[in-house]
């Protein structure tokens, strides 16, 4: 086989198995309802409930909110899906559309050099994963969103048809995401690309001067969100997680794939330094030990995703939040660079490359999985304690009712204003016999499990059994 050959087999193999990967690991999420954690459970219930969409698609995160509730309105509304069964699905798209427009850019990416795609496959396999617990962040969607922009605006705008196409989609653009205003300036570095084009073609003018002129407004209005945005709180929280390194250590547990993607980039950095400073024979000898080394990574990060409780944190990924963003704007940035400046393909598109992307892939997966293997365990042992308990469960003693062999601690999951949604969406058959209370000083309380006469009405939902349990337990009191 030639080189060439082994590298395109190869390149395809990484790609097969990413796409492959990733939907099973997502199936296996979703049957345990995991994007549910933080805020998409009470999300889950607003939406069920109304038969609706969630009033936050209303701002300037209003495609994706359409994108990932639209599955939830269709489901609540014209089917007899179960709350939970809904939950499943939330998910599942929650967690699966990022996968699915990063593989759209597998046939935007010119036909006969598909090894483009390494670059979104790479910012995916360093950027995803550190966040996927925090399925409900926003930021994920529109960021692989971009990388479709950036792959037409590189490979598909040649013609008069494709420039207008491009034009068009730009404008969902605007009500992604404010905090994707990084990966707009790629796309407007991108865009550089054209001016000398443009001063050889006439043609291309007007097509730089309106995409220069959308993209402008694009990052105006994205810097606007950021200076002014919709939720005052989102910003000073990601700022205190960024400034204290939230996103890879917090709870005393450690954000496990951010780790592993740091060192996947150091890795494939290090191969494409490699190759371009170095002799051919020298270069080809250094990329083999580069892959060794990192497979050594690999399996430690392997073992300590399955042996190491705390090489997982809820917390510490949901302060990652923006991680997609930032590694996007990185590698969008060195892909440009390459292009613009011709580095040569087997700099970077190498056997040594895709096999650390490939092993990456794995070492990412089993992370997942163990992620998912760990709210299993946690919401096993809440349905647990739901079906066993009565009544109303005081907050200060819930760890006290819950398993205490149990091997995921109930605070690396919980978050305190949303139990109550939990209680409600884990119920065992729907029955709700017992709830767990809101901690007494917690001023936002938007669902009071002491106020029976508020409890959201839902399909498929019977409250009648807690009811009973809270009222005789109030009588017993008096």
């Amino acid at each position: 086989m030639s080189a060439i050959k082994r590298e395109t087999y190869l390149l395809r193999l990484a790609f097969g198995l990413f796409v492959t990967t990733s939907l099973v690991c997502y199936l296996y999420a979703s049957i345990c309802a995991r994007g549910l954690y933080a805020d998409a459970g009470p999300e889950l219930v607003v939406i069920y409930q109304r038969q609706w969409f969630f009033t936050s698609i209303s701002g300037y995160r209003a495609v994706v909110e359409v994108l990932r509730q639209a599955p939830i309105v269709l489901l609540s509304k014209y089917t007899a899906a179960t709350l939970l069964q809904c939950g499943q699905v939330f998910t599942f798209v929650m967690l699966s559309v990022p996968m699915l427009l990063l593989a759209l850019c597998w046939p935007v990416a010119p036909q006969n050099n598909k090894a483009w795609i390494l670059f979104p496959l790479a910012a995916f396999l360093i950027g995803f994963p550190p966040t996927a617990m925090n399925a409900v962040g926003e930021s994920a969607i529109a960021t692989f969103y971009f990388w479709i922009l950036l792959f037409l605006i590189l490979f598909r705008t040649k013609s008069v048809q494709q420039q207008a196409f491009f034009i068009l989609i730009c404008i969902p653009a605007f009500w992604l995401h404010e905090g994707a205003f990084l990966l707009t300036l790629t796309l407007l570095l991108a865009l550089v690309l054209r001016v000398h084009a443009a001063a050889e073609t006439s043609s291309e003018w007007p097509f730089v001067a309106l995409a220069s002129l959308v993209l402008l407004s694009l990052f105006t209005y994205q810097i606007r969100g950021v200076i002014i945005p919709q939720y005052p709180g989102d910003r000073a929280h990601i700022v205190y997680g960024l400034t204290h390194f939230e996103f890879a250590y917090a709870d005393h547990r450690l954000n496990l794939p951010i780790i592993t993607g740091v060192l996947a980039f150091l890795s494939l950095s290090a191969v494409c330094c490699a190759r371009a400073t170095m002799p051919s024979k020298r270069a080809s000898g250094f990329t083999r030990i580069i892959p060794i080394a990192w497979i050594l990574v690999v399996l430690v990060a392997i073992t300590a995703a399955i042996a190491i409780e705390a090489s997982f944190s809820p917390l510490a990924q949901a302060q990652s939040r923006y991680h997609p963003v930032f590694v996007s704007a990185a590698l969008a940035a060195i892909m440009i660079l390459f292009r613009r400046f011709r580095i040569p393909h087997r700099i970077w598109n190498n056997p040594a490359t895709i096999l650390i992307l490939i092993s990456l892939c794995v070492a990412q997966a089993v992370s997942d999985v163990e992620a998912t293997r760990q709210w299993n365990v946690y919401i096993t042992d809440l349905k647990s304690t739901l079906t066993r308990e009565r009544g109303l469960i005081p907050w200060e003693t819930r760890l006290s009712v819950a398993n205490r062999f149990a091997n995921v601690d109930w605070p690396a999951f919980e978050i305190a204003w949303t139990i109550p949604f939990m209680c409600i969406i884990f119920a065992p058959g729907g029955i709700v016999n017992a709830m767990i209370d809101l901690p007494k000083d917690l001023t936002f309380r938007p669902l009071d499990p002491e106020r029976l006469d508020r409890l959201p009405k839902l399909a498929g939902i019977d409250y009648e059994p807690y009811k009973r349990f809270v009222t005789e337990e109030g009588n017993a009191l008096r």
